[in-house]
């Protein structure tokens, strides 16, 4: 949220939250609807290339033309989805550049190139 709009004071709860980052226009989507996040690289890539047309199917239910631009965040999604989603037409404007996720002492990385990216999108 502190990326979309600075000026924003902070949200009281997670789902006060969401519901402005929807409003705004912007939805947060996960890849899938299992956690991953305790399981070692290799298993949570697996499980994330395996539900990936469960997300593909989403994704295009909800943007049927494929125009609404996708900013992957997490290393490990921006390295397995980016081509698949490029390849299935969808406009991702990471280009490359894998985003950490806000977490373990990766804001600072995160805030960086989030905004790069939603500047460069805006710019062009």
């Amino acid at each position: 949220m502190k990326q979309l709009d600075p000026s924003q004071p902070r949200r009281a709860t997670k789902e006060v939250g969401l519901r402005e980052f929807q409003r705004t226009g912007w939805l947060l989507v996960d890849a899938t609807y299992e956690p991953v996040n305790k399981l070692d690289k290799r298993s949570a890539a697996r499980v994330i290339e395996r539900d990936y047309p469960l997300l593909r199917d989403d994704l295009a239910t909800m943007t049927p033309d494929r125009s609404v631009p996708l900013v992957l965040i997490k290393k490990n999604i921006c390295k397995v989805l980016e081509p698949k989603l490029t390849g299935d037409g969808f406009k991702v404007l990471n280009r490359g550049c894998l985003i950490p996720f806000p977490a373990s002492g990766q804001q600072k990385k995160f805030h960086e190139q989030f905004g790069a990216i939603i500047a460069n999108a805006t710019e062009g």
